[in-house]
């Protein structure tokens, strides 16, 4: 099966994605400051396309769920991802109020800012892992 446009273009720019938010990261745990516009873009983007997406092909993976290994990886990766979309909004929220206070949030809360970056790239892989058993396995 060939893979539509939208999860294509939804793969492609998902690492564009995870790289804005670790660079949010970065730049206002090691430097103080927090690049704002990239963390709001991050969420708009999320927002519009990526919880879009899970939406638009929640009927398709039903399809595929004789499967149990398949209906397990669908699960942990729409539910890890929603999740990390919700935690991304409420840590940004508070990570703008407290660098605009001046303090350095990432810094303050060093080992959820760790945690919370290594579930995101959980469920960008599990993301692939999703695309590529959905369209080439």
């Amino acid at each position: 099966m060939i893979a539509p446009l939208y999860s294509t273009f939804a793969l492609i720019a998902e690492p564009f994605v995870t790289t804005a938010v670790f660079y949010t990261f970065y730049q206002g745990y090691k430097h103080n400051k927090l690049p704002e516009k990239v963390a709001i873009g991050a969420i708009a983007y999320e927002t519009m396309f990526n919880i879009s997406y899970m939406f638009y092909k929640l009927p398709d993976h039903f399809s595929k769920f004789d499967k149990a290994w398949y209906a397990a990886l669908g699960a942990f990766h729409g539910i890890l991802s929603l999740a990390m979309f919700l935690s991304l909004i409420v840590f940004l929220v508070l990570a703008i109020k407290r660098y605009r206070a001046g303090i350095n949030y990432f810094r303050a809360h060093k080992y959820v800012s760790i945690t919370f970056l290594a579930f995101w790239l959980i469920a960008l892989f599990s993301g692939f892992a999703l695309y590529y058993t959905t369209y080439y396995y």
